[in-house]
């Protein structure tokens, strides 16, 4: 058994303090067998987590070391086990670390202009129609001229004098906007495809643009109006479920409940208050009925029309029908625009995630080009053209007998990539050029591909050198990718899968789990205290609940609502607001909560007692996974010698606190 060591430096004269303070990143703080940990590694990590969970269960650097130590010796297992050579892990790392990477591969300069441009243009919404002419986003270069020159032709006639919305319905391949004459309606930023975006923007109201290309083709577009932006709606609503799935009778009671509803509104109640009683959104009627800030094209346009059409805080809209049900909306707050720095880190993130981004990696590959001095011998590709044929359409293609194979095609950072990497890179990514039937194109593409891949590449593997920041991140996902699988496996799962182990555990600490006094009950809900000893009488005569509901319900729908079901105190409300010595069976006095009046019929009491596994199975597995993940911290402890070097602990717990 190996034991946790202590390592201590002694030397024979100490160093100057701002000499420490240097190098201090650099030193080694602990071992786990061969593994190293720098005290840089774990300033960094601890500095980044020092405030989670601050308020609750704080931890200083020397509580913090341990857990970290903990987590080291879990990564060690899991490489030690190969764990990190595994397929679906490397997979799942590389998928991350690509993600990582895009912030580094991206032109900030751009990117600020990018995001300058979105919020000049989220100032106004901007209503447009077009014709599409169709063509493939990898069609041949006829197939491109032919369709643009069709779209040419459209756009004189309209030119011409023909009508915009008619030649709409006749010709283009968009046939859903095509029905409304080529109308979309009103659009912002973020709302089209960037091509498309850009084309109703720049383009004066009334007036045709020249064919804009996007991945569906070619568009005509024409800006019909603008206006200032309807910006963000914040609203709150009342629902009434009515969709094609109701019965005509449930859909009348439906429209009934939501006029009554209404009908309160009109008479000065609470919208509110009616919200929790009535709203059978339940995510938002426990907040009111508010729901989250919206923009357009975000809602039902029936719903969008309404809530944009309230001016004023606190004005209520009538009864509006979307495909859903019923809704009356209320303003909650008045619109507000958003100053640049406000929706900078919103829009950033849109920006990144839409295809203008693609603007900023062209730069990107400019300057890395231009960093590691790239050249290119562009009349050497014929060498490696001429080499495929046809094959390539059927995925055929071997890179064998390579003619020509040492001849450079480019090179960069001092390495030289030839004929026979490329016509290998051709042979290896084939399928992505079968679908193409122009040979001459494709070998063009995936030449840039390749000369692009292996810049991006390079640039990605330089990355932990040239920022410190994304070296931590980059080891911060590697580790906890490769430990997830394996405390699934030691800890998550075998918890789940391990069923005797989990009824031993429970036999051993079943006092642990344990009823409170529990109450079986029928819940009464009405709208006035007449209505709710009605229904109490009722219940006294063993009438059911559904013939109650029904006899007390006729003159409204929200008369009165009844419930049942087994509670501690702690899970009903309604049983919080008695003291528990007025807590026996029969009928509790009515109280009133939200300008309603509940009571309960208490049917039985169950004493405390000890809850079976299969009540307690939630809480006995997450503490039987609290303790395997304890047993196995033991054994990782016994098996493995860490060692910590307390001169430089010292030094890292000075330094942090």
């Amino acid at each position: 058994m190996r034991k946790i060591l202590a390592l201590c430096l002694i030397t024979a004269f100490a160093a100057p303090l701002s000499a420490q303070n240097q190098n201090l990143k650099q030193k080694t703080l602990f071992t786990v067998e061969d593994d190293t940990i720098t005290a840089g590694e774990y300033m960094a990590v601890y500095n980044k987590n020092r405030d989670v969970g601050k308020d609750i269960d704080p931890k200083t650097p020397l509580e913090y070391l341990d857990l970290y130590i903990n987590f080291k010796l879990k990564v060690h297992k899991a490489k030690e086990l190969g764990k990190d050579t595994l397929p679906g892990f490397l997979n799942e790392y590389q998928s991350y670390r690509e993600q990582l990477a895009e912030p580094y591969l991206s032109d900030n300069a751009v990117t600020e202009e990018l995001v300058r441009e979105a919020y000049q243009r989220q100032k106004e919404d901007v209503r447009a129609s077009h014709i599409m002419v169709a063509v493939q986003p990898n069609a041949l270069p006829k197939d491109t001229l032919e369709a643009y020159n069709r779209a040419m032709e459209i756009r004189k006639t309209i030119v011409n004098g023909a009508d915009f919305a008619k030649v709409a319905q006749e010709s283009s391949a968009d046939t859903y906007s095509a029905k409304r004459g080529g109308d979309l309606g009103y659009f912002t930023a973020f709302d089209m495809v960037y091509p498309f975006e850009s084309a109703a923007y720049n383009t004066p109201v009334g007036e045709i643009s020249q064919p804009v290309r996007s991945q569906y083709g070619y568009h005509l577009v024409k800006p019909t109006d603008r206006r200032p932006a309807r910006g963000t709606a914040h609203v709150a609503h009342i629902m009434i479920v009515d969709n094609e799935k109701k019965s005509a009778e449930e859909s009348e009671n439906a429209k009934a409940r939501i006029d009554e509803i209404y009908a309160k509104l009109q008479a000065g109640e609470d919208f509110a208050t009616l919200a929790k009683q009535y709203s059978e959104d339940k995510t938002s009627a426990i907040q009111g009925g508010v729901l989250q800030p919206f923009g357009i094209n975000k809602m039902y346009p029936e719903f969008e029309e309404a809530a944009f059409a309230l001016k004023e805080k606190g004005e209520i809209s009538e009864p509006i029908k979307t495909p859903v049900g019923w809704h009356i909306i209320t303003l909650i707050k008045e619109p507000k625009k958003q100053s640049f720095a406000e929706s900078k880190a919103a829009l950033q993130n849109e920006v990144e995630r839409d295809a203008r981004a693609l603007q900023s990696r062209e730069s990107v590959i400019k300057t890395i080009k231009s960093d590691y001095a790239y050249k290119e011998y562009p009349s050497r590709l014929p060498l490696a053209f001429e080499q495929v044929g046809e094959e390539l359409f059927s995925s055929a293609f071997k890179a064998q007998d390579v003619k020509n194979a040492d001849k450079v095609l480019f090179e960069f950072a001092e390495k030289q990539y030839t004929v026979q990497d490329f016509l290998e890179f051709v042979e290896n990514n084939q399928r992505s050029y079968a679908s193409s039937s122009d040979l001459e194109a494709s070998m063009f593409k995936a030449y840039d591909d390749f000369s692009e891949g292996e810049l991006v590449a390079y640039e990605k593997s330089r990355l932990p050198e040239k920022y410190p920041e994304f070296r931590l991140l980059d080891r911060e996902y590697y580790e906890g990718i490769l430990l997830f699988d394996l405390t699934d496996e030691m800890v998550w799962k075998k918890a789940l899968r391990d069923t005797t182990g989990l009824a031993e555990f429970y036999q051993k600490n079943k006092e642990n789990y344990r009823w409170e006094k529990r109450y079986q009950v029928v819940l009464i809900d009405a709208d006035t205290k007449k209505a709710a000893k009605n229904a109490k009488k009722q219940l006294k005569k063993g009438a059911e609940m559904e013939e109650i509901l029904t006899q007390l319900n006729q003159e409204s729908k929200l008369s009165l609502a009844l419930d049942s079901g087994v509670y501690e105190v702690s899970d009903l409300e309604l049983l919080k607001k008695y003291k528990e010595e007025d807590l026996e069976e029969g009928f509790t006095d009515v109280v009133e909560e939200n300008g309603r009046y509940k009571l309960m019929q208490i049917l039985k009491i169950m004493e405390p007692s000890v809850k079976p596994l299969e009540d307690a199975k939630g809480k006995v597995i997450s503490d039987y996974q609290e303790y395997l993940e304890k047993e196995w911290i033991k054994s990782l402890k016994a098996e493995y010698e860490v060692r910590v070097n307390e001169a430089v602990l010292d030094q890292v717990v000075e330094e942090l606190d």
